[in-house]
């Protein structure tokens, strides 16, 4: 039996930040991450991902700057460039509703610009651009990072290639986990970072499972991601969104563009799909909108799921029968953006269920 303190189920960014952040507030505390496959191989290995200050809710906010503060910290005294750059970034929007509903969910203000710098976009018809602050993360060399830095840490123990198939209150306290192998592991406190494979988990039963179910509001939801190659002046490092569209484009490795494109299909297993015509159709007109046509093409498309809430807020969902029994969700595709502030927020909530008090 492998006594730890803390044990995490997922190896993607929530559950690799979490760990990070657990014991750089608690360095002895014994922490052990459970990738079933490799680490940052499941939905992480999907995302873009594009950091914006944008938060739906006074909670989704306070899991932002937490991020904000988190990278600060994390990549204080780091070489440059790091897994989190600066990226010129422009929000259009067509009505003054937009523009207000925009001011109102930025954390950080964005202005009005009379147009694209330098002939790297175009301002589409009928649009206006306000300019806001916004960074690229590269996802492999966050968990590559991360990997490192826990891999240097005494308490930490990382295992890749240990599937948890059983997940069940310890006889003497606790939590006792188990692993395909056989692997038996008992901690105070579990905290499921799963992604899309949550919702539907054999980890989950009874009431654990019904908190996770469509008839609670956490469900998946399709993810449509595309690579874009750009040509000429639209090659030009920057990015571009709509909220209104939800739409979004921005450079990612490799000199690629990455494109998400936002699309309403509900109840869909974690399995990765081919792009669909009309969602192909939709980019196609965005794109010849803001870069024009000619200039780009279509190299790729990706399509995975993600977990959802109504109101767009991630959840830290306390689970039964075990009460040390936690799971981080409804990160409506922005995993590797909300990581950090989400893994901040599951830190506390784990310490003070070791200090017998609340989450």
């Amino acid at each position: 039996m492998n006594d730890q303190d803390v044990l995490v189920v997922g190896g993607g960014v929530v559950g690799l930040t979490l760990a990070e952040v657990l014991t750089r507030h608690e360095p002895a505390l014994r922490v052990t991450v459970l990738e079933q496959h490799g680490w940052g191989s499941g939905a992480t290995g999907y995302a873009g991902a594009v950091d914006i200050p944008y938060a739906h809710t006074p909670f989704h906010r306070e899991l932002v700057e937490a991020g904000r503060q988190w990278w600060k910290e994390f990549q204080a005294g780091a070489p440059a460039p790091g897994p989190r750059t600066p990226l010129p970034f422009a929000w259009l929007v067509r009505s003054s509703e937009a523009a207000a509903h925009l001011e109102e969910t930025l954390v950080t203000p964005a202005r009005p610009v009379a147009g694209p710098a330098g002939g790297a976009w175009r301002l589409p018809a009928g649009a206006a651009a306000l300019a806001g602050e916004a960074h690229v993360i590269d996802p492999a060399l966050l968990t590559a990072a991360l990997v490192e830095q826990l891999a240097a840490r005494p308490s930490v123990r990382l295992a890749e290639g240990r599937r948890v198939t059983d997940l069940a209150p310890a006889a003497d306290g606790g939590v006792r986990a188990v692993t395909a192998d056989g692997g038996q592991w008992r901690a105070g406190q579990c905290v499921l970072a799963l992604g899309p494979w949550l919702p539907g988990s054999p980890l989950l039963s009874g009431s654990a499972g019904e908190q996770v179910s469509p008839g609670a509001g956490v469900r998946t939801k399709r993810v449509y991601g595309l690579r874009v190659a750009l040509s000429g002046p639209a090659a030009v490092r920057y990015g571009v969104g709509s909220a209104e569209d939800g739409i979004f484009l921005f450079p990612v490795s490799g000199g690629e563009y990455a494109m998400s494109v936002k699309h309403d299909v509900w109840d869909v297993p974690p399995e990765e799909q081919s792009l669909p015509a009309d969602v192909r159709a939709r980019a196609a007109a965005f794109l010849d909108a803001v870069v024009g046509p000619g200039a780009w093409e279509v190299t790729r498309g990706r399509v995975f799921a993600d977990t959802y809430t109504p109101d767009a807020t991630p959840r830290l969902l306390r689970l039964s029968p075990a009460d040390g029994v936690f799971a981080v969700t409804g990160l409506h595709g922005s995993g590797v953006r909300l990581a950090a502030g989400m893994a901040t927020h599951a830190a506390r909530a784990v310490l003070a269920c070791r200090r017998g008090g609340t989450a």
